[in-house]
Parts: structure tokens; C-alpha cells; sequence
């Protein structure tokens, strides 16, 4: 076969450039004909290949750059005729992409305020993303992330027959050493650092999105007894001016060193003690898996795609998402003075080991040529961006096009004006299918007239559970979902999720502490379980930038589970449902904080709380003391009062002789979408 291998820039200390020269060597050792198309080529020329080094002006941003050598690369293409003409970046008019980079669009844009959707560098970005990615493009994708698919078929629905997973990547050349001890000793002299010193790696090429700037505060925020010996070293190509500058603000400087882009990594990971990878986004990160097979254990953010195997190996910490500045410095510092180290080191290894890992150049290959070999049944009918936008998981393709999935029938749970819940089986499995069939104009005016986003269709549960299941939250799971374009106020969608089975809702597992209040030991443990939970739900989801508008207590399914023959939270979940007003932003001000902590106290006024209780929710939120937190948060814990109280008051007002709870009369419980 004859192949196309295009890349805006190989330098070889990247990891996006290292497998590109892997799958390169691959398909030339098997005999196939390949071309390279690249703006820029650092470091020793490969043999056997045709190579193209289509320069141009450096003048301008990187957008501005890219998209220079694309169009210098159409017409590189024009003139010869290829099997397939594959991109290691988002380019148009690929036949498969290698999708080592995240999702633009999802990850990266939502940073910037509305006004950068305006600039020139977000229309390219996206332009080139969506031209991969979107419903109407035949691009193939060599996905590496199962969790960086689900965000790009978030934003784009991409089709499921369109991604071909490849397996996880460790390029035998970064083998770990086998002189373990000798090596680690004359690196070290190298480095001047001290065998009784702490070596801390920072290993990536892009300080920025890899979370430098957090490793460096992390470095400075040590205690004094740890910080005078710990030392950090920071490898790859990059800009370290404004990094030098940071560590000399925070006082770090004499402790860091940046070595630049080096081919020695093993080396270097047997020198180290500790790997920092905190990175603000990372479709894979594989010097994870690199540091794990050399033992070198890791503290990483779980947005890398790689992240799960640290868990998995046990071979260091995954600091969950939202980031925490304060819990890095906090797992920082235990890892330095922990025990485990060893024990992580052990793992490690023992999971690098495996021979599997080694194996994702002859998987890429293998992928390769299924899709050239089977072209014609690959390219699929160009759909539409003004036909309805459908996504079904495998389990349910069997129902049929939009306006069918729109009439599916079943048991009806909740009907309102413009939106009806139903639950419906298929195979002996249960599921709950929303549709949206409008607000109305009426609705969205008087929405705007109040300075809010009207909603208007299952869009906002579609964006929610996904966030949340990134954060960690239980939730609903998605099995489809499909939006209409068109008139706003009549817009039809659709939203369909498993059903959550054996489950309550809180507020009615909860009601039963009015007439007997939890007082045997496991039950007091329980109740400061759930009260923990609603605390760290609330708290990742405010400090990930979303709030819920509907949080009561009624809008959480409790999966009860029993230990020994009682409840135990190892046994239990907890899930957030009814995402259907939920709103995501760079920050969540404090107006909507307010608003949806003052839901779960109002919902719980009347389950026999004590004070400690509620203390103990305000210390679990806050995230620090309690003397903290009523001193520095007083007035927004007063707001939070006043709220919940003005709720409770009005309700009352409207059912004096109620028995039930507020919530209860407010929203009905039992529907899970």
C-alpha cells in the first residue's frame, strides 16, 4: 500500500512524534510505501521512507503556521495518488486520524470567556477538529483513550463503527534499565543531587497543559523539613523562561532544573523518586506508563487517559477532578515521607512487565489496513448537519431513526407541558427514555426576562452526565440521545439512560429518621456517610464550575448495600439524577452555590438533623475547619439559611397540614431521567 504519514512538526523527544516513528517503522517493515508530509523534521532521518519537509514562513501563531502547511500539503497530495493519507493532527480531508491529542472543543475552549469563539485561533482549531470528527466526515480514528472518545462524541456525536480502540503504549526503546542501582548513582553526580536528596521528575514536552505551574507550587508549598532536600527536574522541549520566573517568585529556584528535551528518559526514571504529572489535560499521557514499568511511582490528575493505570498498577496517586491545588500539596508530601514508595515501586514493575503493553504500533498498523482493505464499506452516506442528531449505544440501534426513538412507548412516570418521561424495556433490560417536543416562546421570553438560560431540551443532561461522570459522581448513564435542529421554542430531543435498578430516592430513604433517628453505631456511621457524600458531590461539582439547580434531596438515588448484614457504605451508592436544568461554566458564581445548598438544607429541614450534623456538612464543604469556614464563609453560609428557611416558610404557607416534607410536595421522586 501506498501511505500518506502527515505531521506539523517531528522532534523526538515528543510522545505524539515517538509513536509516529513507530507506526512509521511499522508500515515500512511491512513492506508498505510511505511518504512523510511535515512542516518540520529535528533529529536523524528514517530509511526506506519518502520524506517532505514542506517549510514555510514562521511568521505567526501556531494556527497561523498549520494552517500554512496545510495548504501547502493539498497540494503535495494533488499530484500522487494514495491508499490512504493518514494525520497525526486534526487536519481536513484525512482518510484516518491518529487521535493522540484531546478534544479542543471540550476540554480547552470552555477555559476562554464567550469572546474567544470570535478569535481567528478558535474558528482553525475548530474548523480542523470538527472536519475529523464531525457526523458528516469519513475520517476513521485510532483512538488511545477510551475516556477522551466518550468527550469527543459528547461535542461532535462521532459515531461508535467510527473509532478503533488501540491499546495502551510503551516503546521498547524506554524499556526500563536493567543496572537499576549503577545508573541512578551516576546520574545523580551528573545532576548534583545528593544521594540523600528527593528527586522529583517533571518528564513532558508542553510545560502548560502538563501542569508545570502546579508542580512548582506544589515544590514551594513542602514543610520545611521536606522542601530543603526535595528537588525537582524538568524535562522536555519547551519555553522554561516564565516557568524559571514562577520558581523564582515562589522561592523554589535554587531547587529546579531544567534539562530540555532528552532521549535518556529510562535513565533518568531510575534516578528519580517520584513522578509529578498534574497535568490540566492529557488525552493519554504515556510517561505514566513509562515512569510505572521503570518503578518509578506517580501522582498524576485523572484527566490523563493513562491516569487509570496508576490505579490500576497501585503504583502511586490519581488526584481526582475538579483539581485541588491544597490535595496535590497534601499527597505530595505524604508520598515523600510514605512507606508505600517501595511497595508502588514493586507494583510498578510487576505491571510494566507485561508484554501486552508493548504491542500498539502493530495494533495501529493492523488498523490500517482493515480500513483500506474494506474502504468501500467503511465510507458511509454523508449525513446532514440539518438532519436530527442521533446517538445510540450498541444495545439499542435497533430503534430505528429519530422520529421512531420519538414515539417509542412504555410505562409513563412524568409528563409535562413539552417533556415526557417513560421507561421501556429491550432484552430484559430497563430504560428510561425523556423526550422534549418545546417550551414555547412564552417560556423562553419570561426565562430571559429573568436573566436565565431557558431550557430547551435534553441537551443539558446530555453535557451534565457527562461532566459528572468525569468528575467521579454516579450518575446517569447514557445509552442515547438526539436533538433536532430548528425553532427554538418547538425544538425536539431526546435523552435515554439505563435504569438505575434497586434503588430509593434520599429523601425517602431519609424520611424514616423523623420517628426513628439513626442511634445504633452502623447507623450513625451511615448517616454521616451520606452526609460526607452530599458534601463531596456538592463541593467537586461547584468547584468543577456546575451547578444543579434542582439539588434536593429527592434528586439522589440511593443503591443501599449491606456488609455483615447491615449498611455499609463500601456497599453503597449514591447517584445524582434529574440533570436536566443543570448549567456548566468556566466558574459557578455564588448565587447558584447558594441556590443549590440551600435546596439540600431546605429538603432536609424536617429529617431530625442535628446541629452537629449540618456542622459537620459545612466543614466537609468548606474543606478546612470549621472555624475557618464560619469565619471567612459566615456570609454565605447566612445566605444559605435565609433560602432554605424563605423555601420551607413558603411551602408551608401552601400546605399547613402537610405531613410530607417540602421537597416532597415540590418535586416527584421515584423518576430517574
Amino acid at each position: 500500500m501506498k501511505l500518506a504519514l502527515c505531521l506539523y512538526k517531528y522532534f523526538p523527544y515528543g510522545g505524539l512524534q515517538r509513536d509516529f516513528l513507530r507506526i512509521l517503522n511499522e508500515c515500512r517493515d511491512r513492506g508498505h510505501s510511505v511518504h512523510v508530509y511535515t512542516g518540520e523534521w529535528q533529529g536523524e532521518r528514517p530509511n526506506g521512507v519518502e520524506l517532505h519537509v514542506l517549510r514555510s514562513s514562521r511568521l505567526g501563531g501556531n494556527h497561523v503556521r498549520d494552517r500554512r502547511f496545510f495548504g501547502r500539503l493539498q497540494k503535495a497530495l494533488a499530484t500522487e495518488q494514495f491508499d490512504a493519507v493518514i494525520g497525526f493532527n486534526k487536519m481536513p480531508g484525512l482518510d484516518l486520524y491518529y487521535g493522540a491529542d484531546f478534544c479542543y472543543l471540550g476540554r480547552a475552549a470552555p477555559q476562554y470567556g464567550p469572546m474567544y469563539r470570535s478569535t481567528p485561533r478558535y474558528r482553525h482549531l475548530y474548523a480542523f477538529e470538527r472536519a475529523v470528527f464531525s457526523r458528516d466526515s469519513d475520517t476513521q480514528i485510532l483512538s488511545l483513550s477510551p475516556r477522551e472518545k466518550s468527550v469527543y462524541q459528547q461535542y461532535y456525536g462521532t459515531p461508535e463503527e467510527r473509532f478503533h480502540m488501540l491499546p495502551a503504549t510503551l516503546d521498547l526503546d524506554r524499556q526500563p534499565v536493567t543496572d537499576r542501582s549503577g545508573i541512578r548513582t551516576r546520574v545523580r553526580q551528573e545532576l548534583d543531587v545528593a544521594s540523600s536528596d528527593t528527586l522529583l521528575l517533571f518528564v513532558g514536552s508542553g510545560f502548560k497543559t502538563k501542569g508545570l505551574d502546579r508542580a512548582l507550587i506544589a515544590l514551594a508549598h513542602l514543610p520545611s523539613g521536606l522542601s530543603e532536600n526535595t528537588r525537582l527536574v524538568v524535562v522536555g522541549q519547551d519555553q522554561a523562561g516564565p516557568y524559571l520566573r514562577l520558581a523564582q517568585k515562589l522561592g523554589v529556584a535554587e531547587r529546579v532544573q531544567f534539562l530540555g528535551g532528552r532521549t535518556d528518559i529510562p535513565d533518568l526514571l531510575a534516578a528519580g523518586d517520584l513522578l509529578i504529572h498534574p497535568a490540566y489535560m492529557e488525552n493519554t499521557g504515556t510517561i505514566l506508563l513509562e515512569a510505572i514499568a521503570a518503578g518509578l511511582p506517580v501522582i498524576a490528575t485523572d484527566v490523563c487517559g493513562y491516569a487509570d493505570h496508576i490505579v490500576k498498577a497501585v503504583a502511586g496517586r490519581v488526584l481526582a477532578s475538579p483539581f485541588d491545588q491544597d490535595e496535590l500539596d497534601r499527597e505530595l508530601a505524604s508520598a515523600l515521607v510514605s512507606t508505600e514508595r517501595a511497595l508502588w515501586s514493586q507494583n510498578g514493575q510487576r505491571y510494566g512487565a507485561d508484554p501486552s503493553l508493548y504491542h500498539m504500533p502493530a495494533s495501529a498498523v493492523d488498523a490500517i489496513e482493515s480500513v483500506v482493505q474494506n474502504s468501500v464499506e467503511h465510507k458511509s452516506v454523508k449525513e446532514s448537519t440539518a438532519n436530527p442528531w442521533v446517538y445510540l449505544r450498541k444495545d439499542l440501534v435497533d430503534l430505528g431513526d429519530f422520529p421512531k426513538i420519538m414515539e417509542v412507548h412504555g410505562e409513563t412516570f412524568r409528563e409535562a407541558p413539552g417533556r415526557k418521561t417513560v421507561r421501556f424495556s429491550r432484552q430484559e433490560k430497563n430504560y428510561f427514555l425523556k423526550t422534549h417536543t418545546g417550551v414555547g416562546w412564552q417560556e423562553i421570553i419570561k426565562n430571559l426576562f429573568y436573566f436565565r438560560l431557558p431550557v430547551l431540551g435534553a441537551m443539558n443532561e446530555w453535557h451534565g452526565a457527562h461532566h459528572l461522570q468525569r468528575l467521579g459522581i454516579d450518575t446517569l448513564t447514557i445509552a442515547g440521545y438526539g436533538t433536532a435542529s430548528g425553532n427554538p421554542a418547538r425544538r425536539r430531543s431526546f435523552i435515554i439512560t439505563d435504569e438505575i435498578s434497586d434503588t430509593q430516592s434520599l429523601e425517602e430513604f431519609c424520611s424514616a429518621w423523623k420517628h426513628r433517628p439513626p442511634r445504633q453505631p452502623h447507623e450513625i456511621r451511615y448517616k454521616r456517610w451520606l452526609i460526607e457524600s452530599l458534601a463531596k458531590i456538592a463541593r467537586r461539582l461547584h468547584n468543577s464550575g456546575a451547578n444543579h439547580r434542582d439539588f434536593y434531596l429527592v434528586h439522589f438515588l440511593l443503591q443501599p448495600g449491606l456488609k455483615d448484614g447491615m449498611l455499609h457504605p463500601d456497599a453503597s451508592r449514591l447517584f445524582v439524577i434529574d440533570l436536566h436544568r443543570m448549567q456548566l461554566r468556566r466558574k459557578t458564581p455564588k448565587r447558584w452555590k447558594i441556590k443549590d445548598v440551600a435546596g439540600l438544607h431546605y429538603s432536609s429541614m424536617d429529617l431530625g438533623l442535628t446541629a452537629r450534623d449540618r456542622l459537620r456538612f459545612i466543614r466537609l464543604y468548606s474543606q478546612g475547619s470549621l472555624r475557618q469556614a464560619l469565619g471567612r464563609d459566615r456570609q454565605f453560609w447566612e445566605r444559605v439559611e435565609r433560602r432554605a428557611n424563605r423555601l420551607y416558610a413558603s411551602e408551608q404557607r401552601r400546605s399547613p397540614d402537610s405531613e410530607l416534607t417540602a421537597a416532597q410536595t415540590l418535586h416527584s421522586a421515584g423518576t430517574q431521567p
